[in-house]
């Protein structure tokens, strides 16, 4: 079997509003999750040099990498302080 040279790709994006708590109508931020993978190989794409993690305030990416968690905002909105998030870090 030929080596794939990754030509032709796949992009799937979801955004996502974030409630602050169950019952909320307005959120209080919004994200995308981006997914990328080869259209000939089915071969995942990762994102390199990111944090592993879920904020608020900046792009992170799942334990895989394979998962780009990027905060978005209408424009002119503000960034909504305050909420929480994680980071993930090897030993």
């Amino acid at each position: 079997m030929a080596k794939c040279e990754h030509m032709n790709f796949k992009a799937d994006v979801r955004v996502d509003r974030i409630l602050k708590k169950d019952g909320d109508v307005t959120p209080s931020a919004y994200t995308c999750e981006v997914h990328i993978h080869c259209l000939t190989c089915g071969l995942p794409f990762e994102f390199v040099g990111l944090q592993c993690g879920l904020l608020f305030d900046r792009p992170t990416v799942d334990p895989s990498a394979q998962e780009l968690r990027a905060p978005i905002k209408p424009k002119g909105l503000a960034i909504m302080p305050g909420l929480p998030g994680f980071t993930v870090r090897a030993n």
